[in-house]
């Protein structure tokens, strides 16, 4: 299998219950990297109001679906240019790009950076049934 795909594995002395979606399969020398609190680059792609931090929606990363909430807004990017035009923003709208702190509320899940592993390091947001972000996770903080 190729990183990015789904496999289903049997382990001997691990229990089929014990497996829940979200896990991830690794090699004892490289270890893939978990958290709670990550930064990550976030483009609006529809939502009908704003969203300012202590926003709630389920991340879709990789296997893993766990509920997150936007802690602050870092600031807001140029989409043409890709530089960053206000820091700290109140808050972000359709059609914008920003980075965010957000906060995964049922603990740790696992991640990496989208420079260094882009299959896992990207992800969607969702709420309500509805696609409204896409984003790279740019760094891990806690």
């Amino acid at each position: 299998a190729y990183p990015g795909e789904n496999v289903k594995v049997k382990v001997s002395g691990v229990e089929e219950e014990d497996v829940c979606p979200g896990f991830v399969l690794c090699t004892p020398e490289s270890l893939c990297n978990t958290g709670h609190v990550f930064d990550a680059q976030i483009v609006i792609l529809e939502h009908k109001s704003i969203i300012c931090a202590g926003y709630s929606c389920v991340l879709h990363i990789h296997t893993c679906a766990e509920e997150v909430t936007i802690k602050t807004l870092i600031c807001l990017m140029d989409k043409k240019t890709g530089e960053k035009t206000s820091l700290r923003p109140r808050f972000i709208k359709q059609d914008q790009i920003g980075v965010a702190r957000m906060e995964v509320n049922a603990g740790m899940i696992c991640l990496e950076t989208f420079k260094s592993f882009p299959q896992m390091g990207r992800f969607t947001l969702r709420d309500e049934g509805r696609t409204i972000a896409i984003g790279k996770v740019l760094k891990i903080v806690n």
